[in-house]
C-alpha cells in the first residue's frame, strides 16, 4: 500500500505557515506528542475526526486548499517546503492557475498563487544559491508581473486579496494589449461575487471597457440616444 501522504503535507503546511507545534495541538485537541510523531509519518491513535480538523486548521477542506481564508506561507532556502506541498496537492488538483510576481528590490520576495479557488500570499527568501524558479516549482499555468510592490498589497482579506490582484493584472494586460490574458482576468472578474465588488471610478480599466463596449455599440448601429434610455432603465431596476 501506497503511504499515506495526509502526515507529510500537513507537516510541509504547518512549516509554511509558520506554527508551532503547540498551537496546533490547541487549536484541535490532538497532543502535542502525539501530533508530533503522527507528522512523522508513524502510527499514533488519532481520530479520523481529529485530523480532519487538524487539517481544517492547516487550510484543506476535502482535500483541497479552502477559498475562504487566504493562505500565508513563507519559504526559506531552496523552497523544499513549497515543492513538497505543490507537488502533493498537484497530484490530486493539478497546478495552479496563475502566479503573480512583481520586480521590486529585496531580501524576502512576495508571491502570490490563485490555485482553483484558493488564494496563498507567498514570501519566499532565496539562499546563497539565488531565488530558484516558482514558476517551474508551481508548474503555474500563467505568471504575471505586476508594476507595484506586492509586498504593500492589502491582504484584509481574501477577497480584497483577489481582488486586487486581478484588477491589477487586468491593467497590465490592456497596457500591453494582451487580449488572451485579458479575456481570462475578465471572466474571473466576472465570477467574483457582485457584493464583494465596487466601481471605482478612479480605475482606468473600468473605463477602457466602457469606451469598448460603446464604440462596439455604436459599430453595431445603436444610436446614442437608445444607448441612454437602456443606461437609465437599467438604473431604475
Amino acid at each position: 500500500m501506497s503511504p499515506d501522504p495526509t502526515p507529510p503535507l500537513a507537516s510541509a503546511l504547518l512549516r509554511l505557515s509558520g506554527q508551532t507545534l503547540s498551537a496546533v495541538s490547541q487549536a484541535t485537541g490532538i497532543r502535542t506528542a502525539n501530533l508530533s510523531v503522527w507528522l512523522r509519518g508513524k502510527p499514533q491513535v488519532i481520530s479520523a475526526a481529529r485530523v480532519t480538523a487538524l487539517m481544517h486548521h492547516l487550510g484543506i477542506e476535502g482535500g483541497q486548499l479552502r477559498g475562504d481564508v487566504l493562505h500565508r506561507w513563507a519559504d526559506h532556502g531552496q523552497l523544499d517546503l513549497l515543492r513538497s506541498v505543490c507537488a502533493l496537492l498537484q497530484a490530486k488538483d493539478g497546478p495552479p492557475s496563475w502566479l503573480f510576481q512583481d520586480e521590486k528590490p529585496g531580501l524576502t520576495k512576495t508571491r502570490f498563487l490563485q490555485w482553483g479557488n484558493a488564494w496563498i500570499r507567498l514570501a519566499v527568501t532565496p539562499d546563497t544559491s539565488g531565488l530558484a524558479d516558482l514558476a517551474s516549482i508551481t508548474s503555474a499555468q500563467r505568471v504575471v508581473t505586476l508594476p507595484c510592490a506586492l509586498a504593500d498589497l492589502c491582504t484584509d482579506s481574501v477577497q480584497l486579496a483577489s481582488h486586487a490582484l486581478l484588477e491589477l493584472a487586468q491593467q497590465v494586460a490592456v497596457d500591453v494589449g494582451d487580449d488572451e490574458l485579458l479575456d481570462g482576468l475578465m471572466q474571473r472578474l466576472n465570477a467574483v461575487q457582485a457584493d464583494e465588488l465596487a466601481f471605482n471610478t478612479a480605475n482606468p480599466v473600468g473605463w477602457v471597457q466602457l469606451e469598448s463596449a460603446l464604440r462596439s455599440a455604436l459599430s453595431a448601429g445603436v444610436s446614442p440616444a437608445e444607448l441612454a434610455k437602456w443606461i437609465a432603465s437599467y438604473h431604475c431596476q
